[in-house]
């Protein structure tokens, strides 16, 4: 998660890099499934910063879908809620109202809600051995800054945040940002800010990295070309791949087929959401929401039946600014925004300039990749007989002990 905070009116936040990555290993049907060890129950307040975090995804999924629908979008929730809530530990006011609000956060108090993201980020890192996930969190200030106790003390308590202090004014700063995020993302997202001023005050940035492998192998040798059905009426050719010797979840209506696909030991899996009959992405994405996406699969069936899936790749940038006044917290873009709990001898007003998030996603036969960065700079204020996917299709990749969203976006274009 970066957070850039620079000496004008704006705040900028670099928040939050996700990266995820699976393999596939091969599955013998003759194997019996997997069963996932049993996890310790969340508490009160772990449900509720979950079903905050998720909440939000939809919200901030659907805001972004809006303003561009027949495009391919992947976001990371996780990331970005992590990222401001790193900033939201420096806001004060009515400012710090509007984001607790937009974030969904329930009616806790800070401590609970950074207890609660450490805790569900350490217990997500030991779920499956056959999943790695990790996540590490850092704040860049301008050396000529004394930051409030605090605010540091909150971040590297509950976040582990390295806070380091740097010269903005050098051409170097963004390459010692961008080499932590290019070592956090294992080389995925190899950069996140383009450059640096002295006008910059702070970037805090989150960094998350998952990788693991299919439970059921997808076999190379079984991928075909296949038409894939566009929304606009068009027809392109892509490489479906094949899974004839596995098992998942599926539910199944008139409007939609939801689609579990299990990861490791099952604690992992990508849910895929694709309209049925003359049902679009857009209807079906209306109706997606973290009560109804929990009935579909609730309802949904285990079946080995053939499922034919598109290999997909995407890269998506996006500033998130638009997207975050649009959910309610335009305050803290402004010259009104209150981040007094930042810096320490009352120094300059803070506001974000950007939020910023880039993302990348891999689907093939060997399993998932995907990588995000989220930055908020600040700166002074001044069915067939296989399954098969060929049209658009909503997709999530989530933890379903917890119920944790990583990933949620849509493939329009394989």
């Amino acid at each position: 998660m970066l957070t850039a905070i620079r000496q004008s009116s704006g705040l900028s936040l670099l928040a939050g890099v996700l990266l995820l990555a699976s393999a596939c290993h091969k599955a013998d049907v003759a194997v019996p499934d997997p069963v996932a060890l049993p996890t310790r129950a969340l508490t009160g307040a772990e449900r509720n910063t979950v079903a905050s975090a998720n909440d939000f995804a939809f919200r901030a999924f659907e805001a972004l879908r809006g303003k561009a629908p027949a495009d391919n979008l992947c976001i990371s929730p996780l990331s970005i809620s992590a990222a401001l809530t790193m900033a939201y530990n420096g806001a004060d006011g009515s400012t710090k109202a509007d984001m607790k609000q937009t974030l969904g956060f329930q009616p806790q108090t800070d401590t609970e809600i950074n207890e609660s993201f450490q805790s569900v980020f350490a217990l997500l890192g030991g779920l499956d051995p056959k999943v790695t996930f990790t996540t590490g969190n850092s704040i860049w200030y301008g050396q000529q800054y004394q930051l409030q106790a605090p605010f540091v003390q909150a971040n590297q308590q509950y976040f582990g945040a390295t806070v380091q202090g740097v010269n903005f004014a050098s051409p170097t700063a963004k390459d010692l940002i961008n080499g932590w995020v290019n070592t956090q993302t294992r080389g995925k997202i190899p950069s996140i800010v383009d450059g640096t001023t002295a006008d910059d005050v702070m970037y805090l940035i989150n960094a998350l990295y998952f990788k693991g492998s299919w439970t059921y192998r997808f076999d190379p040798q079984d991928t075909r070309p296949g038409p894939f059905y566009r929304e606009n009426g068009s027809t392109a050719t892509k490489d479906f791949m094949s899974l004839k010797t596995g098992r998942y979840h599926r539910y199944h209506d008139a409007q939609q087929l939801v689609i579990d696909l299990p990861y490791g030991n099952r604690r992992f899996s990508m849910t895929l959401v694709v309209p049925q009959g003359q049902n679009t992405l857009a209807s079906v994405a209306g109706r997606l929401t973290r009560t109804q996406l929990n009935a579909w699969l609730a309802a949904a069936d285990s079946t080995g039946q053939e499922l034919r899936l598109p290999k997909f790749r995407l890269e998506y940038e996006k500033s998130l600014n638009q997207a975050l006044t649009q959910l309610g917290m335009g305050v803290a873009f402004s010259g009104q925004a209150n981040f007094g709990r930042m810096l320490a001898g009352g120094g300059p007003g803070l506001a974000i300039s950007q939020v910023k998030h880039k993302t990348f996603l891999d689907v093939n036969e060997e399993g998932t990749e995907a990588a995000a960065v989220t930055s908020v700079g600040i700166v002074t204020t001044s069915l067939p007989q296989a399954v098969m996917i060929d049209r658009p299709f909503l997709f999530l990749i989530r933890e379903k002990s917890t119920g944790t969203i990583l990933f949620i976006g849509q493939m329009t274009n394989p």
